[in-house]
């Protein structure tokens, strides 16, 4: 059986190239796809090429198709794809080897290998002196890349070489050279090993799990074409073998945890795990798959994506935001019920305060207690409430503190009562009891979660409710990193027993570690959950892309800094779509006051973000708070206004311990806002800056 494969290179390749280009380039891989060895496609041999197994195709007058075309074998690789003579340049340095201990498919610079040294170096100073030349070939590195490894004395001399090296190896020295790996364990972080290892057959390359995070194998013309159509949404086509493994396990035992920092493809693993249930494990015309995450724009974002990755199994995979889920039920139900809405709740407090006092206690106290300990232990009476322990807590009450503090909860709840009105855990909860009590089933076979360290330890028992225990029936990905609406919750406390099934996701893709290291510093001394009591580290996560460090300026007025946005913005525009630059704020105010007004007057185009902007809409920069671009990524991102009182954005009486949590949110807001960016990251201040920029 012939197999054809696509490489990560030919699609970014063709991504660059004319649209007029690019309209034969597809025509050429389709009839490539149909049948590699017709007689209609003439090969031709690159007279100067390191290996001897590369061949080019004329695409018109003016292109050329690098392919691999294989001595022995029915399987064909679309290395690359480029002007004529630009094709050649690229093609002719390259070799195209089978690992002889992993198995993997790796494509090797000979031009830099040729710039080595004959000979392995002996320098017991070096990065890696401790380790054979065995041991460092285990971690697929290919022999002629010894001596390169071995001149290495720094993590960054490391970094300096990394384009050279096939990712699975530079991710497994970086493991060992800066977090004390042992061999064993970075290969186990990389990928796995491969027994009976042919290096001559490419076919049985190509499906080791390393060989996937750089070429797809393709099985008809449709899914070439769909592939094509979106070339640099390679997040629908190629996984790193850690993020394989748990997409495609059909018997984890119950509910898994995965967790990853910013750019590590949490949500891509949940998006390619329900694809993978509903394709291969829950496959009956009834059964159901159920996608949530905790804000309405989030839904609408994943749901968008999963249009885009599945076929016709999108029709069993339902996405939707909780809240939206459990108001749909309990309607469906015949239960009617109104939400309070912010304003009503602000006013509801306001009038407790006012009729009962707050004593020594601020107004935020109140609002956290009853959301922290009232909400979350589903406390209804005052007795209830003198007996809740309060573990954790920065606030200590006695008893006669709490009996004060009830007398304002029970005006509270009275006075929302009187409006006929719920907060939103108040609806939660009673679905989740409906669903109890009532002992209704779903139609769901599992659960997929998105952004899990948002949700409220009401929401996500009301979750563990929806899908009965069983194989794959809870799929959760988070980061404490990026919790900017929850607070911190134990997933075994809410049902969720997660002992054996907790992941993490190590391999930054989208910013470059610049900007991830950057973004890190905001949170630095912040003490964060892993979702189930324990504490989350972000020393092992690591960025695969490097590029220039965050410009952090501050300028002495309004009018400086909307003058650098400005500048900057038409320089970017110079070389980048309009929609890859995103200039965000903190408020809405500063968008419409400040922002907008000066795009306008320089007449750059924008498109203010919202739940309802429909994917590619027009073209102009894009314009978001900080809370709008969550889940969202651009080339490049400028954040505007952070001064101080605006970032944070915080009550009067930050300084109370009370407000210890929301401060801890403000750093999470700004950490997400910051790492939205891919390539460039621009934080622009007037007048006092933000605490979370050091500047003097």
């Amino acid at each position: 059986m012939t197999t054809i494969a696509i490489s990560d290179d030919f699609l970014t390749a063709y991504s660059q190239i004319p649209q007029a280009q690019q309209k034969k380039v597809r025509e050429f891989v389709t009839r490539f796809q149909e049948n590699p060895k017709s007689s209609a496609i003439n090969y031709e041999a690159l007279i100067d090429a390191k290996d001897s197994r590369v061949r080019t195709v004329r695409i018109g007058l003016e292109y050329r198709a690098i392919v691999l075309h294989p001595e022995k074998g029915d399987a064909y690789v679309l290395l690359w794809v480029d002007h004529h003579d630009e094709a050649m340049d690229w093609a002719k340095n390259k070799v195209f080897d089978i690992n002889p201990r992993t198995g993997a498919l790796q494509i090797l610079d000979t031009k830099f290998i040729n710039t080595l040294p004959s000979k392995t170096p002996q320098d017991m100073d070096s990065l890696f002196s401790a380790f054979s030349d065995p041991d460092l070939l285990r971690t697929g590195l290919p022999k002629g890349l010894l001596p390169a490894i071995r001149a290495l004395k720094t993590v960054g001399d490391l970094d300096e070489i990394q384009k050279y090296l096939p990712a699975e190896t530079y991710e497994a020295l970086f493991w060992i050279a800066n977090l004390g790996y042992s061999i064993e364990q970075a290969i186990n972080e990389t990928s796995q090993p491969q027994k009976d290892i042919d290096t001559d057959n490419l076919s049985q390359a190509l499906s080791h799990p390393d060989s996937k995070r750089r070429f797809v194998s393709v099985q008809n013309v449709d899914e070439l074409v769909e592939i094509l159509n979106a070339p640099l949404a390679k997040w629908r086509i190629f996984l790193h073998p850690s993020q394989a493994a748990l997409v495609n396990k059909d018997n984890f035992n119950g509910p898994v945890r995965v967790l990853g920092g910013a750019g590590t493809g949490k949500t891509v693993v949940a998006m390619h795990r329900a694809k993978y249930l509903a394709v291969k494990v829950f496959t009956k015309p009834t059964d159901r798959i159920l996608v949530t995450t905790y804000s309405k724009t989030l839904a609408i974002n994943l749901r968008n994506n999963l249009q885009s990755l599945c076929g016709p199994e999108i029709e069993r995979i339902e996405v939707v935001h909780l809240h939206s889920w459990a108001a749909n039920f309990l309607r469906s139900q015949g239960i009617s019920f109104e939400i309070a809405s912010s304003e009503e709740i602000d006013q509801c407090w306001s009038d407790a305060f006012s009729a009962v006092g707050t004593g020594d206690w601020s107004h935020e106290f109140f609002k956290d207690e009853w959301d922290d300990v009232v909400q979350a232990n589903n406390i209804s009476n005052r007795d209830e409430y003198l007996k809740v322990p309060r573990l954790g807590l920065y606030v200590r009450l006695t008893r006669p503190q709490r009996d004060q503090v009830w007398d304002v909860f029970d005006e509270y709840k009275r006075n929302l009562n009187a409006l006929g009105k719920l907060e939103w855990i108040d609806m939660i909860r009673q679905t989740r009891l409906y669903l109890q009590t009532k002992n209704i089933s779903q139609p769901y076979k599992a659960v997929i979660v998105d952004e899990t360290q948002d949700f409220h330890q009401e929401e996500l028992k009301l979750i563990r409710q929806i899908v009965p225990f069983g194989m794959n029936d809870l799929f959760l990905v988070g980061d404490s990193h990026q919790r900017i609406y929850g607070k911190p919750v134990t997933l075994s406390r809410c049902g969720i027993n997660i002992k054996g099934r907790s992941f993490k996701l190590k391999i930054n893709y989208r910013t470059t570690e610049e900007i991830r290291d950057w973004s890190l510093q905001v949170l630095s001394g912040e003490q964060l959950d892993d979702l189930d009591g324990g504490i989350d580290t972000s020393k092992e996560y690591k960025s695969l892309l490097h590029g220039r460090k965050p410009d952090v300026k501050k300028f002495s007025s309004l009018s400086e800094e909307k003058k650098y946005i400005i500048d900057h913005i038409k320089s970017l525009l110079e070389l980048a779509d309009a929609e890859t630059i995103c200039l965000t704020a903190r408020t809405n105010r500063q968008l419409f006051d400040d922002y907008i007004p000066a795009l306008i007057s320089a007449k750059i185009n924008y498109v203010l973000l919202n739940p309802d902007t429909p994917e590619g809409e027009n073209s102009g920069v894009r314009l978001a708070t900080m809370h709008r671009i969550k889940g969202l990524e651009f080339h490049h991102v400028i954040i505007a206004g952070v001064n101080a009182g605006i970032v944070p954005l915080l009550y009067p009486d930050i300084e109370n311990s009370d407000s210890i949590a929301s401060l801890r949110k403000e750093k999470c807001l700004f950490h997400v806002a910051c790492t939205r960016a891919r390539d460039t990251l621009a934080i622009v201040c007037y007048g006092i800056p933000s605490q979370f920029l050091k500047i003097e």
